[in-house]
């Protein structure tokens, strides 16, 4: 849907009159985009996850040399996030965003030419590349279109696509790898990819400049976000953003905090199929279907606090952080965890995931959320989302690699789970300890 003719000048009348929420507004076709960005990104990931005991049967690989598998494609992604967010500053959401898609997608396909472990480990750092755009772009696109009023929910709304994602395609990936073959289940999953980037780059464009939104929500928008009208060029990146952000204690605790929560969502990403295997004796499709379910319960649950997290506070306590203590709570409720190792029966076991899943799902929102909350200068929100996103994926790359190894050496995931849970502690720590004060420079520090 190419864009027509500029929209008018907000009126501040209309913007004060103007009452429809997310829900009912056209905005909610943005949080659908950014929800089915996450979901095609985290139903690339899991399609490994799933075909990895056919894989590994398949090129006879232990599972310490499966671990590095499943990370190699975080090697790039890490690298890759900090530039990205400042690219999506510098160019903008909507070109960086087709762009991304498009060469994760192609990625992803590659991973199904695979011959052996180069050519395996090449598609997997390809599929890195892309997918470390996707966090930067979605945190500085709910920062265009969505007021602090519904931040939490918006952020929620995107991060259940990570949990939808492996909720939905595990026990279709597990029919498509069953009766297609693995090396095809990866070329479907790649095409749906190329899809969504299409009709994002025809489809996405700011509030500003937004054909299809009405007036009167986009003057509410650009009255709440401050967002430039088609009169304001866009605001250049702050000079020095990064170096600025890491001089303080609070983005330094808001990635550490991230990368403990992010350690225990990527042991069960990649690993929770093996295990159910392994450990429950369950064969490929049941396993799919264990692990379909934990996910989707955090889906529907995790959008439920985001949109409480956003009802309990003023704004004025959004600006000052205050997500902190719901995220606190979650990351200490998200240990049960630690309460796997112990039980026996299949569905207590699956019942404790979920909670786990679900209150991980929900601290990673409230943490993002929290990040554009304590950014008061919307030209360093994507800058800020990918160092903060780069804490996730610094912990989470060790959680395949350390898991791997100390399957390998015990024969058993208690101990792996045992340092999901102590990491979840020191997250809530690092929280309570490290992020009480805004990220604000400049005449607005001074005010």
């Amino acid at each position: 849907m190419a864009a027509k003719t500029p929209p008018t000048m907000p009126k501040q009348a209309s913007a004060a009159a103007y009452t429809g929420s997310l829900w009912n507004g056209k905005r909610g076709f943005i949080a659908a985009f950014l929800f089915f960005n996450m979901f095609i990104n985290y139903m690339d990931r899991i399609n490994l996850s799933v075909a990895a005991p056919i894989i590994a049967k398949q090129f006879k690989w232990d599972p310490a040399v499966m671990g590095i598998v499943f990370s190699a494609f975080m090697w790039t992604y890490m690298i890759c996030l900090i530039p990205w967010g400042a690219v999506t500053d510098r160019f903008g959401t909507r070109k960086v965003g087709g762009l991304s898609m498009a060469l994760w997608s192609v990625g992803g396909m590659a991973t199904g030419a695979a011959m052996g472990f180069g050519s395996m480990m090449a598609s997997r750092l390809a599929l890195g590349v892309g997918e470390a755009a996707s966090f930067p772009i979605a945190g500085k696109v709910v920062r265009q279109w969505f007021p602090a009023s519904e931040r939490g929910l918006a952020t929620a709304i995107f991060n259940a696509g990570t949990f939808a994602g492996p909720a939905f395609s595990a026990p279709i990936v597990a029919w498509l790898v069953l009766r297609a073959g693995w090396r095809l289940s990866f070329v479907i999953t790649g095409a749906v990819g190329i899809l969504w980037a299409i009709l994002w780059y025809n489809v996405f464009r700011t509030p500003s400049e937004c054909s299809w939104l009405g007036e009167d929500e986009r003057n509410y928008l650009l009255s709440q976000t401050g967002a430039p009208t088609k009169a304001v060029p866009q605001q250049a990146p702050t000079k020095g953003a990064l170096g600025l952000l890491l001089g303080r204690m609070t983005m330094w605790g808001q990635f550490l905090t991230q990368g403990c929560c992010a350690y225990s969502m990527y042991l069960f990403l990649f690993w929770l199929p093996s295990y159910l295997v392994k450990e429950r004796h369950m064969d490929l499709m049941k396993a799919s279907w264990f692990t379909a379910l934990p996910y989707l319960i955090a889906v529907v649950l995790g959008i439920l606090i985001g949109k409480l997290s956003d009802s309990i506070l003023t704004p004025e306590a959004v600006k000052q952080g205050k997500r902190r203590t719901l995220l606190i709570t979650f990351i200490l409720l998200s240990s049960v965890v630690l309460l796997t190792n112990i039980v026996s029966n299949q569905w207590a076991a699956v019942a404790l995931i979920s909670m786990a899943l679900t209150c991980i799902s929900s601290a990673l929102t409230l943490n993002i959320a929290m990040c554009n909350d304590l950014v008061w200068d919307p030209s360093m929100a994507a800058t800020a989302l990918g160092f903060q996103i780069l804490g996730g994926n610094s912990f989470g790359l060790l959680a395949p690699i350390l898991t791997g190894f100390i399957v390998k050496a015990t024969g058993s995931f208690n101990s792996a789970f045992f340092l999901a849970g102590g990491l979840l502690f020191l997250g809530a720590l690092t929280s309570f300890t490290m992020t009480r004060r805004p990220l604000v420079f400049g005449e607005e520090a001074k005010a």
